[in-house]
């Protein structure tokens, strides 16, 4: 069969079972692992009337923000914040990363959000950033193609290349700051960058000719190689939680449902390779695991494409 080369980040699994959101699970060891920006472009454009409102909603928002931060009110800037990440995944809710499936993670979700929002808007070196991202979109020079007006090619890279540069800065700095330790469990640092890429790309695609669009996919890693996979042996079966049949490839310990965002786990022991005793699968299968009686490491899932 033919499939799109995505690799689990965490055991190197391919995904084999087809999927419907942009999010990517892995069906060997039920890691949240990667994003298909083709179906999140899907997604967006699903529904005109909800992205226009969504898009002028928005824009009300972000005004109301706007007015609190030249107050220097942090309260109601954070306030405007969890309202606008509350309605943006409400508004697309394929977007909600499928690791938050409680009411619980989500509420703590949309905190984080918030609260990183309002840090990085408060923030000096954060402003001078969004100032320098401001000056180049100014900067940004327009052609005529074919009667439609696109983004010169060299201005829009600079800009693009700024934005890239700085949003993998964000990145590394968040995910390093202990206050948001829950993030690597809710949305790993891999998966979130190119969450925001991606939200970049699709405000920029209408935008730029043929060959500037192109590049920026394959700039951002969105132009995914396709390669044959032979169908691997597995069985059928029902969903543990609203009985869905899924499909469960031969090596798998973790599988996930997108008829109801939950994953069903598959084996509940393995015996060492070195020296036969058993022991309990944990809750991420991914990594290696140190075998409870002689200590050596196993590696319940073999990497498909390397590493």
């Amino acid at each position: 069969m033919r499939i799109k080369k995505f690799r689990c980040i965490q055991c190197g699994g391919p995904k084999v079972n087809p999927y419907t959101m942009p999010y990517i699970m892995c069906d060997f060891c039920g890691s949240f692992t990667d994003i298909d920006f083709a179906v999140g472009m899907e997604k967006w454009n699903e529904s005109a009337p909800a992205t226009i409102n969504y898009q002028f909603q928005k824009m009300a928002l972000m005004s109301r923000a706007q007015m609190t931060l030249a107050a220097g009110d942090q309260r109601g800037y954070f306030a405007i914040q969890r309202e606008y990440w509350d309605f943006y995944y409400r508004s697309f809710p394929a977007y909600l990363p499928p690791s938050i499936d409680t009411d619980l993670k989500y509420a703590i979700y949309l905190e984080i959000c918030a609260v990183s929002s309002t840090e990085t808007a408060f923030d000096s070196k954060w402003q001078q950033y969004g100032a320098r991202q401001q000056q180049l979109q100014s900067e940004l020079r327009y052609l005529n193609d074919n009667g439609q007006m696109k983004a010169e090619t060299e201005t829009f890279f600079r800009l693009a290349e700024y934005f890239v540069s700085i949003t993998r800065e964000g990145m590394q700095s968040f995910y390093r700051d202990p206050k948001y330790a829950r993030m690597h469990e809710l949305l790993p640092e891999l998966v979130h960058f190119k969450m925001k890429t991606s939200m970049f790309a699709q405000a920029w695609l209408p935008y730029l000719r043929t060959d500037d669009a192109d590049r920026l996919l394959k700039m951002l890693g969105f132009s995914n190689e396709y390669v044959e996979l032979e169908q691997p042996a597995g069985k059928i079966i029902a969903c543990s939680h609203c009985k869905h049949q899924l499909f469960a490839p031969d090596g798998s310990y973790r599988v996930f449902c997108e008829n109801c965002r939950k994953t069903t786990p598959l084996r509940s022991q393995f015996f060492c390779m070195s020296c036969g005793s058993p022991n309990e699968v944990p809750e991420n299968p991914a990594k290696p695991i140190d075998c409870g009686n002689c200590g050596i490491a196993n590696r319940l899932i073999q990497p498909q494409f390397g590493w």
